[in-house]
């Protein structure tokens, strides 16, 4: 009972700003700024060093602008995510668009499920509204982490389904998707996998933005299983609280061990260099070295590559 008055008390405030059109959510954001870089410093240890390590051609000045320009958008960011508890359809796919989502059409002609890599870049949160430009067969999902405040779990959880998407715990994503596939649906599953993963489940590394980077494999070991198509979406910020997505097919490299959750990282990579301030750097990603992990073994080759 206690939990669901919390709820209901916290979606009653969020939902008290929700209904702020988001030019004026952009002034509380503006007004947010200072305090959560200045005043607060919210993880400014850990966002510089990344920056600093990412782009080692960079001179402080450099790195204190592009760190500014970032906290500035994660205010809007907060801003904008709260208004997906109230914002209409119409608003929504004026602010983010897709490109090109006749490609999930063409791939919706053979029922395999379709997996959509994304990265923490511009607003994930966003992506959601999907469904509001593909076909209402597919069954639209994405994995989530489970918060273990059981009352920003479930407010996190409703946000994220709006425009009827599904969330799946991340330990219940394959049982969920082969229910979805045994019923006769077709999943379109999202997937956020640019953050560090639990170094027991670590098992490839590549360099992405000049350092040696553990990167997340689950989610292609079960599309593969899957016979999944797999494709990256490109998310650009084209004005303020404007954004659009252009998708991407993944093409492995057949030579190469984990290439499509490889070839996704290098596709993000891209983005993140082309507009750093977009992507999410608040994460202790590099936290441990290959050498810390694996003491006395020889490094692989591809992490001595350029």
């Amino acid at each position: 009972m206690m939990e669901k008055l919390k709820l209901a008390l916290l979606t009653l405030a969020i939902k008290s700003l929700a209904i702020w059109p988001l030019r004026a959510l952009y002034l509380l954001s503006d007004f947010l700024y200072p305090i959560v870089y200045y005043v607060v410093g919210y993880r400014r240890k850990v966002v510089r060093k990344n920056m600093t390590s990412a782009f080692p051609e960079k001179s402080e000045k450099g790195i204190i602008q592009m760190e500014k320009k970032f906290y500035r958008h994660f205010c809007d960011y907060l801003m904008e995510t709260l208004k997906l508890m109230h914002i209409s359809d119409n608003e929504m796919r004026r602010r983010m668009k897709f490109t090109n989502s006749e490609l999930i059409e063409d791939l919706r002609s053979d029922g395999r499920p379709i997996f959509l890599y994304l990265g923490h870049q511009g607003n994930w949160e966003y992506v959601i509204s999907i469904t509001l430009w593909t076909h209402p067969d597919l069954a639209a999902c994405q994995i989530y982490h489970p918060l273990s405040n059981k009352t920003m779990d479930k407010l996190v959880y409703n946000l994220r389904s709006r425009f009827h998407s599904t969330g799946i715990a991340q330990k219940q994503t394959l049982r969920v998707i082969l229910t979805m596939i045994k019923e006769g649906k077709q999943p379109l599953l999202g997937l956020i996998a640019d953050q560090r993963p639990p170094l027991r489940q670590a098992t490839t590394w590549m360099r992405f933005l000049n350092q040696d980077t553990p990167i997340i494999t689950g989610g292609e070991t079960m599309g593969v299983k899957l016979n999944a198509h797999f494709l990256y979406g490109s998310i650009q910020c084209t004005k303020r609280g404007h954004y659009e997505i252009t998708l991407h097919p993944i093409k492995p490299i057949k030579e190469e061990e984990f290439s499509h959750s490889k070839q996704y990282m290098r596709m993000l990579e891209k983005d993140i260099v082309a507009s750093p301030h977009l992507w999410l750097w608040t994460h202790n990603r590099w936290r441990f070295r290959y050498e810390q992990v694996y003491p006395g073994q020889e490094r692989p080759d591809y992490l001595n590559a350029p």
